[in-house]
């Protein structure tokens, strides 16, 4: 027997609106249901080591000198130079900023000067400082500021750059010539190494200093340079050339 078309679509009508309930768990007009929301968490660790800070570079020498020039004796030649220790056992200086002010007697400036070392490693001395080619009146003392951009472990503490025989002399047209060699106990390619002359009075005051740059030292390898200096320094009795770092200092140690 059928059931009439009007009946079953009663049934189906009473169904639908017995399954909406069911799944809004109650009538539409109740707005009381809370929701609970849990926050999306994980684990993040973050370390951040606090930078290295070394005993700041000593001055451990400086020096200036004035003598006539050869060849205008209207003129005042000269130089300075700069001997910085790193006091620090196990730690590199890098990225060493220096400015020196040359005075007079009075405390009157007559130059500032800047220079920019790679690197100073533990224990060890650098230097800077150049030949004055400028007519400077009677430069007779110094004031140095020395700043470190950061301190590092350096790579291979056991390293080493070591200059030898150094031999400074006239050359036979004017001015004069540093000569040396520099050995590379260090296990990697070094770039950029900074190497600076100091000369010396029979007394060992610091007259001046030269510095140059050398452009590769692989491991192991002794290396062949030199410094010009436009005249020759009057009472230069020794010549000590000091090695520091090359390029890779400032980031690696």
């Amino acid at each position: 027997m059928h059931r009439p078309r009007a009946a079953r679509a009663a049934v189906v009508t009473a169904l639908v609106i017995a399954l909406t309930a069911a799944c809004s768990g109650g009538s539409g007009d109740d707005d009381s249901r809370s929701t609970t929301t849990r926050p999306f968490s994980q684990g993040v660790t973050t370390t951040t080591e606090p930078p290295l800070v070394g005993q700041p570079l000593v001055v451990a020498e400086q020096g200036v000198t004035s003598f006539p020039d050869p060849y205008d004796r209207s003129q005042s030649l000269g130089g300075y130079g700069v001997v910085l220790l790193n006091p620090n056992p196990d730690l590199l200086a890098a990225g060493v900023h220096v400015t020196t002010h040359l005075l007079d007697a009075a405390g009157t400036e007559l130059l500032v000067d800047n220079a920019l070392l790679n690197g100073v490693m533990p224990g060890q001395r650098m230097a800077v400082g150049r030949t004055l080619i400028e007519p400077i009146a009677k430069p007779t003392q110094l004031t140095v500021t020395v700043e470190v951009s950061a301190w590092l472990r350096p790579a291979a503490p056991t390293g080493s750059l070591t200059a030898q025989e150094a031999v400074t002399e006239p050359e036979p047209y004017g001015g004069a010539v540093t000569r040396f060699a520099v050995h590379s106990g260090w296990p990697t390619n070094e770039e950029g190494v900074d190497v600076t002359a100091v000369y010396r009075a029979a007394d060992g005051r610091v007259l001046a200093a030269e510095s140059t740059t050398l452009e590769e030292l692989p491991p192991g390898a002794v290396v062949l340079s030199q410094i010009r200096l436009l005249s020759p320094i009057p009472g230069l009795a020794s010549t000590e050339v000091l090695v520091g770092r090359g390029f890779a200092a400032q980031t690696v140690g």
